[in-house]
């Protein structure tokens, strides 16, 4: 990966948690240990307390900018963040935007409504704008 393509990450990475902060008041930091394990992107800070904080805990968070975001690209980005949040059996989330456009988040259903099937499938997600994703976690959390 390239020195613009890491800073093109760093920079998308802070200004969606920029945008949780605002909606959801948790502050989520970069994950330092993903360049190194290849893991998801954001982590709830330390100091984060309460059940809110607790739900994005919960979370594998995956953040792409591209210039353009095509269906091809949304399926690759989905299979990555379900290999991420395997291990550790978190949700995969993915957060994407791109160029121009406004935040989107890829979520499975079941982190909507609990009793739909834990399936993980890009069939079974559904994609919101952030406030609608804080919205969601913050009835989770």
């Amino acid at each position: 990966m390239g020195i613009n393509s890491r800073t093109k990450g760093a920079t998308a990475e802070r200004e969606f948690s920029n945008a949780i902060y605002e909606w959801a008041g948790v502050r989520l930091v970069r994950n330092l240990q993903q360049s190194r394990s290849g893991g998801y992107d954001l982590i709830v800070h330390d100091d984060e307390a309460g059940q809110v904080a607790d739900a994005y805990r919960g979370l594998a968070i995956e953040i792409k900018r591209h210039a353009a975001v095509t269906p091809a690209l949304i399926k690759k980005w989905w299979a990555q963040a379900m290999k991420q949040a395997e291990p550790k059996q978190l949700t995969p989330i993915l957060a994407y935007r791109a160029d121009r456009g406004q935040w989107q988040v890829v979520a499975p259903l079941y982190l909507i409504n609990a009793a739909l099937s834990r399936d993980i499938g890009l069939d079974s997600t559904a994609v919101l704008s952030v406030s609608g994703f804080c919205g969601v976690v913050s009835e989770v959390g």
